[in-house]
């Protein structure tokens, strides 16, 4: 993404998903990318850990081969989505 009109985004990659050559890979102030290491990190390992049955939809990262590297990638999304948030006050409206 070299020329995105877009800011304020979070890119997120497992170290083995096929598509993280097709994504941002260096981060940037208001667009920082991450790449979650561990032998089994793919594709929306960020959202839903690594693969698990059953499924679970709160992403449980306890099957990851590093269950440490996907939470301290969750924080550190956390942390810039709050920071974003704080900055988005509405401002005094004269009515």
């Amino acid at each position: 993404m070299k020329n995105g009109a877009a800011s304020k985004i979070v890119f997120t990659n497992g170290s083995q998903d096929p598509w993280r050559h097709a994504s941002k890979q260096k981060s940037s102030k208001y667009m920082p990318s991450y790449i979650i290491k561990c032998r089994n990190c793919g594709h929306g390992t960020d959202l839903r850990g690594c693969p698990q049955l059953p499924f679970r939809i709160e992403g449980d990262p306890s099957n990851c081969s590093s269950p440490a590297a996907v939470s301290t990638v969750r924080k550190q999304i956390a942390s810039h989505i709050s920071l974003w948030l704080s900055q988005c006050q509405e401002p005094t409206r004269a009515w």
